[in-house]
């Protein structure tokens, strides 16, 4: 069966989605940080009323369903046209005990990363990464939420943004959320 076949009804009908909708500022150079999706974000799609705002996470209604886990993360340096982002990485942290400790091993480990620093010294203003993932849940209680991390140029700070217009020197689209994630019950 192909996933445009599947049947969400028959799965409970579990979706979850949220989005970025104030930036996150004033992120320490070499950090990693949890998306602020529950200060400053705004949640879509929750079927299961599931979010978790104190963890900015997601706990999954099912102990043992399979999930499409799939997410965006918008990076820039604090001044857009002032370019010093070396290094830049987005990935899924999976917790069963409210993350005081993250899972470990393959299954449980999933990101992005993008080196943009080159020989020349050259550093780029904005990057965006993008993940989907599929994640089979093994226990009770287990919550996914995004991180980010920036190395720069220099000790700035870096901002996970929420509109494309602020990662260009343009506009071309007003109120363009470029930092989500969405988490589909698929099995």
């Amino acid at each position: 069966m192909a996933l445009s076949e599947v049947d969400f009804a028959q799965l409970d009908g579990e979706y979850f989605q949220v989005m970025l909708t104030t930036a996150q500022t004033g992120l320490a150079d070499n950090t990693v940080n949890v998306v602020d999706f529950g200060g400053s974000g705004t949640v879509i799609h929750d079927t299961k009323s599931n979010v978790d705002t104190s963890n900015d996470a997601y706990e999954f209604a099912s102990s043992d369903g399979v999930y499409l886990i799939t997410f965006s993360a918008a990076i820039r340096s604090s001044t857009l046209t002032t370019e010093t982002l070396q290094d830049t990485a987005a990935f899924l942290e999976v917790s069963t005990d409210k993350f005081s400790s993250a899972l470990t091993g393959n299954a449980n480990q999933f990101g992005v990363a993008n080196h943009m620093f080159d020989d020349q010294n050259h550093e780029e203003g904005a990057n965006t990464l993008n993940g989907t993932f599929i994640y089979k849940a093994t226990a009770s209680s287990t919550k996914v939420r995004l991180k980010v991390y920036a190395n720069l140029a220099s000790s700035d700070t870096y901002v996970v943004e929420n509109d494309i217009n602020n990662m260009l020197n343009g506009t071309p689209s007003a109120n363009t959320r470029c930092t989500v994630l969405t988490v589909v019950r698929i099995a």
